[in-house]
């Protein structure tokens, strides 16, 4: 009877490992605002970016992953209230904590390494770099003629104190024109691990086309 129970187990441990075995793809889409202002006054960029992690499994183990990360060419500008303040992406550097210089924008980690652990029919993933992980660093400038401009730098720099923003502004101005040049970073996904269940179509979403920032998972098998 232990024999039969066994081989029942092995059978089913067997079958569990071939319904999961094969290459799968998670792709990561979504947008994040960059905004030098507080309480929706202001002004900014959002850029949308893409992560895409692949991975291997074989007989039931998880063998090898990789992931890459990307900012995509369809930077919108952002203004509140409408129409108040002009901004744009531009060129731009910044120093890392290494004190090493880069042009923007940049994604830190354009490809990464990446772990894997297998739960039953759920994986766990974990990206191969640690904090402040991956990010995306760009650099974009505000305009405005508003007389108000005075105070949207003084409420953009309390912000920054209240909200722990990764910005770097300067000002320049003449007469009423006001120029703001700001570099800013912003942490990408997956920040750390990823725990989701090995389902071909799966996905998930947080935060909406409204929100100041929004990520879609979708994970596919592709062998």
């Amino acid at each position: 009877m232990s024999a039969v129970l066994g081989l029942l187990c092995l059978v089913h441990a067997t079958a569990s490992a071939a319904g999961v075995d094969g290459q799968w793809r998670l792709q990561l889409t979504g947008h994040q605002d960059f905004f030098l202002g507080e309480g929706g006054f202001g002004g900014g960029i959002r850029m949308p970016w893409e992560v895409i992690i692949q991975f291997t499994i074989e007989n039931g183990e998880f063998l090898v992953g990789s992931g890459s990360a990307r900012w995509l060419d369809e930077v919108s500008g952002l203004s509140g209230p409408q129409n108040w303040f002009d901004c744009h992406l531009v060129a731009g550097t910044y120093l890392d904590s290494n004190l090493t210089m880069h042009e923007t924008p940049r994604v830190r980690f354009a490809g990464f390494p990446l772990a894997g652990e297998l739960e039953g029919d759920r994986v766990r993933l974990q990206p191969g770099y640690r904090a402040p992980g991956n990010y995306l660093a760009l650099t974009y400038e505000c305009e405005t003629d508003n007389q108000v401009a005075d105070n949207w730098l003084a409420r953009a720099e309390l912000g920054k104190q209240i909200l722990g923003k990764r910005q770097d502004v300067e000002t320049r101005h003449s007469g009423m024109h006001r120029i703001a040049r700001v570099r800013e970073v912003v942490s990408l996904p997956p920040e750390n691990s990823v725990d989701l269940p090995l389902q071909d179509g799966w996905t998930f979403s947080q935060g909406s086309e409204d929100s100041s920032s929004q990520v879609t998972y979708r994970l596919d098998r592709v062998d």
